[in-house]
């Protein structure tokens, strides 16, 4: 029986850095009937020309650089596939990376499947960190799960680097929301959720993710997610762990003001937010990428909550 026909779609914006050991890992998938779609968003430095080399292996859409939501969607209408897998374009695929992924649909009911989130070979020794980082925090939201492991579990949701879904369902709910970005992937599963479809995870299903290259880019990123996590929390309520960071910012704060002894202080908003305390032992650089990171997510989480409208997808990282 032939295999169904999947679509790869990957939005690219400025990508000229990881966008051919992107593609090139894509090309190689070891799947027998799959299509590639990239939509350039409107990029200014060589991702355009870079692209062309594939012309004759992908399909290339143009975009105005309308954001990373539009982008999946103009694709997913163009698409053939019976499924859909999306990535970015600073991510590498594993050779099994579409196998695994359609191993998660064992009924109708199932919307989508996700995979594991690994750092590449070349990744520099920051990009590695931060890497470290969000495999730390990453329960939280559903961002990054447990690494090693066997079998298909079920989760909540899938982050949009490392997914696939049925086409048709994805088409019924609307797609991504092209006001939203970040977060439009978290935003999508909780849609589908709310209409009865569940979501699985293959660990076996890899993407090597290219991190933030430095700590304004970092602090830069985290602060777009707590944006978007405010807007949702509008929208919907307290719907995720996540949404713990916020509150434990404000006893944070309140223990500064009681002049509580700082490292005691450092202590306790590990235990209780990030819900590890082995890693507080971790070196200084992750030390200090955690508290920056958290308080730049909890400044835009605020800004996200009280803000009426953001257009945080024209948002270059």
């Amino acid at each position: 029986m032939r295999e169904p026909l999947i679509s790869i779609v990957v939005p690219a914006y400025n990508a000229e850095s990881t966008i051919k050991r992107c593609i090139d890992s894509l090309v190689s998938v070891n799947y027998s009937n799959y299509e590639i779609f990239v939509v350039d968003d409107g990029s200014t430095d060589n991702t355009k020309m870079i692209l062309s080399e594939y012309k004759n292996r992908i399909n290339i859409i143009e975009s105005q650089h309308h954001g990373t939501s539009y982008c999946r969607n103009i694709a997913v209408k163009e698409a053939k596939g019976e499924f859909v897998a999306f990535t970015d374009a600073d991510c590498i695929v594993d050779k099994n990376w579409l196998n695994e992924l359609i191993k998660g649909f064992t009924s109708d009911k199932i919307a989508g499947t996700g995979g594991t989130q690994l750092s590449p070979q070349d990744e520099t020794k920051f990009g590695k960190i931060v890497q470290q980082f969000f495999e730390l925090t990453g329960f939280l939201g559903g961002y990054i799960k447990k690494k090693g492991g066997s079998g298909i579990t079920k989760v909540d949701h899938n982050p949009s680097c490392n997914v696939m879904y049925k086409r048709s369902i994805f088409l019924e709910v609307g797609g991504f929301d092209e006001n939203l970005w970040p977060s439009e992937d978290v935003d999508l599963d909780y849609r589908l959720k709310r209409k009865g479809y569940g979501f699985r995870y293959n660990s076996k299903a890899i993407v090597y993710h290219y991190r933030p290259q430095s700590l304004k880019s970092l602090s830069r990123m985290m602060f777009h997610y707590g944006i978007t996590q405010g807007i949702l929390t509008k929208r919907y309520g307290l719907f995720r762990p996540i949404l713990l960071f916020p509150f434990s910012l404000i006893i944070f704060l309140m223990l500064l003001f009681l002049q509580y002894n700082f490292l005691w202080v450092i202590v306790f908003y590990y235990v209780f937010v990030l819900m590890r305390i082995h890693y507080f032992f971790l070196t200084n650089l992750v030390f200090f990428i955690s508290i920056l990171s958290v308080f730049s997510w909890n400044i835009g989480f605020f800004r996200g909550l009280f803000k009426v409208t953001i257009r945080s997808q024209k948002v270059s990282l």
